[in-house]
């Protein structure tokens, strides 16, 4: 009989352990905090191109279109060009984008161009694509910064070289690269 006692005493205790452990139970109550990020965006599309030759002969042409299913794109197209035509291009582009931008690069697409060696002038936000068919020469925009509905215009030259074969299209393109202000290496 003297392992009962220590067993039923041993139950005792624990059971009481256990309705004190109730009595002083821990009450809570959980707060949540939910939210909604809604981030902006970097963009633009071209609003507007024009070109002209520079002596008015007639003869080449020059066409800047938009492409109609991407807005963002712009193509040239040289047609009839003899060695030395020359012709200026406007072109305006309008940031669509919510966040502010800068102009972080300007991209020569070659197209039909061969040979080509561009030489950039950052200082200026220019560059100089020289090809074997023709001399292409980008004006203005490198590091500007861009708000909503703000519009950056540039001006495009284009000479034609000995090289340029007749009878003969050429295209080409340029990009403009934005970048997100606050990640920009302009200054």
């Amino acid at each position: 009989m003297g392992k009962q006692p220590a067993t039923v005493l041993t139950m005792l205790v624990l059971l009481a352990l256990g309705s004190v452990g109730l009595a002083y139970g821990l009450w809570f109550k959980t707060l949540a905090i939910e939210g909604t990020v809604e981030t902006g965006n970097v963009d633009a599309e071209w609003s507007f191109v024009g070109c002209f030759d520079i002596e008015d002969k007639d003869v080449g042409t020059i066409d800047g279109f938009i492409d109609s299913v991407d807005p963002a794109s712009l193509h040239f197209e040289i047609g009839n060009g003899y060695p030395s035509y020359t012709a200026d291009c406007e072109v305006e582009y309008t940031y669509t984008g919510s966040v502010p931008a800068h102009v972080e690069a300007i991209h020569f697409v070659p197209g039909d161009f061969t040979g080509c060696a561009v030489n950039q002038s950052p200082t200026v936000g220019s560059f100089v694509a020289s090809c074997d068919q023709a001399t292409v020469t980008w004006a203005n925009g490198l590091c500007s910064q861009l708000h909503e509905n703000d519009f950056l215009g540039s001006s495009l030259r284009v000479h034609v070289e000995q090289g340029a074969e007749q009878n003969a299209v050429y295209g080409f393109g340029v990009e403009v690269q934005l970048n997100q202000f606050n990640e920009s290496a302009c200054p």
